[in-house]
């Protein structure tokens, strides 16, 4: 009886001394993993974000070096208008785009690649369109902010080129691509679990969102975004707080696009980082708990086979 009641207090106190030790031990590797699975968690965030910037840097520059190219191509030959439209067709048949087109400014005749060409109507002269007018007035090449198409009614993005001769403007050629041709591409790199990827202007407008009621819209999130972003209100890891318009709590990650100073941000729900190191703790509290109970099992048995041969003596 003495030998049992002596091997129960020689277990339970080597038992706590585990005990203490493990669970000094499970703070520390919590402690790391919490911090290593953020920084995991953070670096694939980023690695979505360079994703998403290499698509659309993709688009654009496609777009640019497209028009570019034939904006010298018709400044070079003296093409009519049949000619100029079968070049459009077959150039934008290899580069699907919207359309590719070139605008006139003596006389406001627009050749068009999908064969909407003809002279200006009251309802459209696309001299006074923005992308026109923009490119006209800068002397170069752009990339709009997304409108609506007065004649398909998507939401557009255009890639505009002047070309000028002797100071004078004699053409803007330019290429459509819609919103909805590269948002389902947008979504995939940025899609997770728990996550998703936007594109927003200078002033917190979306131009692509996984929710496509929030397009072309400034939401309150947005505008939290970008306030934070703007005073790089930030934690260690780069990612600023936000609070999405369901109320959930999110956690984004913003880089600055390059072109008309647009915005890309990955974003991640707060609870699923807590539920990620959650999820590491809980592991590590059973592996302690069960090591503790097979130790203190292991340490009773030992210690009544060491103190056996003590009863005989007795």
């Amino acid at each position: 009886m003495q030998q049992r009641g002596l091997a129960t207090k020689v277990s339970i106190r080597v038992s706590i001394l585990f005990m203490i030790l493990l669970i000094v031990l499970t703070y520390i590797n919590y402690s790391n993993s919490k911090v290593n699975t953020t920084q995991l968690l953070s670096s694939e965030r980023a690695k979505s974000i360079q994703a998403g910037k290499m698509l659309l840097d993709t688009q654009f520059k496609k777009a640019i070096v497209g028009i570019e190219n034939l904006s010298k191509l018709f400044s070079s030959n003296n093409y009519d208008y049949k000619e100029v439209e079968n070049i459009l067709k077959n150039i934008n048949s290899s580069m699907d785009f919207e359309a590719m087109y070139i605008a006139y400014q003596d006389n406001g005749m627009i050749v068009a690649s999908d064969g909407n060409s003809g002279l200006p109507t009251d309802e459209y002269d696309p001299r006074k369109q923005n992308w026109y007018q923009e490119a006209a007035n800068l002397r170069k090449t752009l990339i709009t902010e997304p409108y609506i198409d007065n004649v398909t009614k998507k939401q557009i993005i255009t890639a505009a080129t002047p070309f000028y001769k002797d100071n004078k403007l004699l053409y803007v050629v330019g290429a459509d691509f819609t919103i909805d041709g590269i948002q389902k591409e947008f979504n995939e790199l940025g899609n997770a679990e728990g996550a998703y990827m936007l594109l927003m202007d200078k002033n917190a407008k979306l131009i692509m969102h996984p929710n496509s009621d929030f397009i072309g819209k400034t939401l309150n999130a947005t505008k939290e975004i970008l306030k934070n972003y703007k005073a790089n209100n930030v934690d260690e890891y780069g990612r600023l707080p936000y609070t999405h318009e369901d109320g959930s709590k999110k956690l984004g990650r913003c880089v600055s696009f390059g072109i008309n100073d647009w915005i890309i941000c990955s974003n991640v729900d707060i609870d699923f980082f807590s539920k990620k190191t959650d999820d590491i703790l809980y592991k590590n509290i059973i592996i302690s708990i069960t090591f503790i109970i097979l130790a203190t099992l292991i340490i009773y048995i030992l210690v009544k086979r060491f103190l056996k041969p003590i009863q005989i003596i007795q």
